[in-house]
Parts: structure tokens; sequence; C-alpha cells
């Protein structure tokens, strides 16, 4: 199988597969990584050490891959629909971002790619090797995403796909064969900065710079400590995740809602309410409610460190 037909093949599996989107892109990294140093050197990834332990690493697939000849990034669409932005609006329920309504994508998004990648090993009779990667190793998901025609990065640092906005999660899969690239496509922001006037705590803080420290999902999903009294008031209902820069943007007003099964939120963590959560004091509990929930990975003691603020704002 010639380049070109194989690359198509990768790209009508993995559409079969249920990805929203399939795009390759070189392994070059030049263009990323002097912006990942310089926000790594403001500190802008607060707590999250692992970054700038693996920074080089992070920017150079080489360097956990020296095969590597083409990157493959996929997205699957998680919307769960315009319903749930009614949750922000009830103090008494706790708002949980949208990617987190069901099951941690992270191992979706990883078991596609290693049918993917067993497909190609297939179709290529053994003669390829790959690198799976699902937002959990030292590789920069959305620069690559970019590079491969997913889609642009917005100003409050998420890609956008036309088609499905922001609401998409990413995987990438280092493959050791050259395959066809994409293009990326045009920046289609524009003159916009909805995003950056409706983050509550101002974290990006200029187009395109997000720093995480004031970022609301860091703080309720990073963050080990208390949360800074400054901060409290601003974070709302909000129990895990924001999402407050996505609601606003015009790309993410016509999404269609997921189809993923995996993703279809469940009806207990829509709106649950803050009584019912702070109520939660056995850790055996905790892992029953959240199971298999993105959730599970803050622990019992942090979520209700967020439960608590939620429910000192809902009486302010």
């Amino acid at each position: 199988m010639d380049t070109r037909s194989l690359t198509q093949e990768i790209k009508t599996f993995g559409l079969k597969l249920g990805f929203s989107h399939v795009g390759i892109a070189s392994p070059d990294h030049s263009v990323w990584a002097d912006r990942f140093r310089n926000w790594i050197k403001q500190g802008f990834h607060g707590e999250m050490g692992y970054m700038e332990r693996s920074s080089e690493r992070r920017i150079d697939p080489f360097a956990v891959f020296p095969e590597v000849k083409s990157v493959i990034v996929v997205s699957m669409n998680y919307y769960p629909g315009k319903k749930h932005r009614e949750c922000l609006d009830n103090p008494g329920a706790g708002y949980i971002a949208n990617y987190a309504l069901n099951e941690d994508y992270h191992p979706v998004v990883e078991t596609r790619l290693r049918e993917l990648l067993q497909h190609i090993y297939e179709v290529t009779g053994g003669k390829v090797q790959g690198k799976i990667y699902a937002d959990t190793g030292p590789i920069l998901e959305k620069a690559y995403a970019v590079m491969a025609g997913l889609g642009w990065m917005g100003k409050n640092s998420l890609i956008i796909n036309p088609e499905t906005g922001s609401w998409i999660v990413l995987g990438v899969l280092l493959l050791d064969m050259e395959l066809d690239f994409d293009k990326p496509i045009p920046d289609r922001c524009g003159e916009c900065t909805r995003c950056m006037d409706a983050c509550p705590t101002m974290a990006i803080v200029e187009p395109y710079v997000l720093d995480a420290r004031r970022c609301i999902s860091y703080i309720l999903g990073e963050l080990k400590g208390p949360i800074p009294v400054e901060i409290r008031p601003l974070i709302g209902n909000r129990v895990f995740g924001c999402d407050g820069c996505q609601w606003v943007c015009p790309w993410n007003e016509h999404v269609p809602v997921s189809n993923e099964v995996a993703f279809k939120p469940r009806n207990d963590l829509m709106s649950p309410g803050l009584m019912d959560l702070i109520q939660i004091v056995r850790d055996d509990d905790f892992k029953s409610r959240f199971k298999n929930s993105p959730i599970i990975r803050i622990k019992m003691e942090r979520f209700l460190r967020n439960v608590s603020v939620a429910l000192g704002n809902s009486t302010l």
C-alpha cells in the first residue's frame, strides 16, 4: 500500500472507530518549542511540576520515540448539549465540567488508538511501530493538533475545530512510518475576545496565553493546598472544572451533541445538590459515586474542599 492510500486508510478507519477527526503532522517540533519554554519560564504551569521536569522531552517527540516519522492526532467530541449550562445558574447545585459528566476520556481515547495502531499493523503486514498518548505523556498534543489541521488554537489556548468547536479531547499516535501530512487551518478567532472577557479569574493573561495558576479548572483539579481566599468567590458553584471560556465561544454555539456512549452525561452528575455532595464522608462512597469519572483523580479530600467553597458562595 502506497503512502497516499495508507494515509487515507488510517483516516477512514479512525473515523469508523468513533474519532471526530483524524489528522497527520510532521514530528518537527521547532515551531512550538520556544513558546512552551517561555510558558514554563513564567511559571504559568503552577504546581504541575511534571511539565517543567519533562519540558525538553515534552517538546521533542524524538526524545520519547526516536523512530517517529509521523504524528497522527485524533479528536473526540464530548459536548453534552446546552442544557447543562443551566447548572451554572443554580446556586444549590454543583457544576461539573462537560468533559467529566461520565467516563474518564483518557482510557476511552487510548483504547481506540490501540485499535487504530493494530489496524495499521495489520494493513502494513507488521511493518510499523507506534507509541500512544492520550493526554498522559510528554507530548504537546495541542501543538500537533494545530499542525495536523484539526483546528486552530483559540485565545483561551484550547483547540477550536469549525465543526466541533472546542468541546473535544485529543489523542496522539507517534508512528515510525512517513505518511502524507495535513496542512494547518487558519486562525478564525479574529478580533473576538469573548473567552478572555468571560474568564472569572482573568486567567487568560493575553491572547493564547493561559496562566494556569488563576484558571478555575486548574485550581479545582490540580491545586493541592487551600484555594486562595480572593479566588473563592469567583468560583461560583463549580466543584470540578470550569467551561466558562467555552460556553461563550461563538464556535461552540452550534456544535452537535456527542454520540459517544462513554460521554453521555450521567443524570447524577448533571446538577448534583451541594448539600448532597458535602455529605460524602467515606472514601468508599466517594469512589462509588464517581466510579470511572476523572473526578476520582483528585480524591475525596480535595473534592470536598471544592464543594465547601461552592457552598460558601451559595450563601453569600
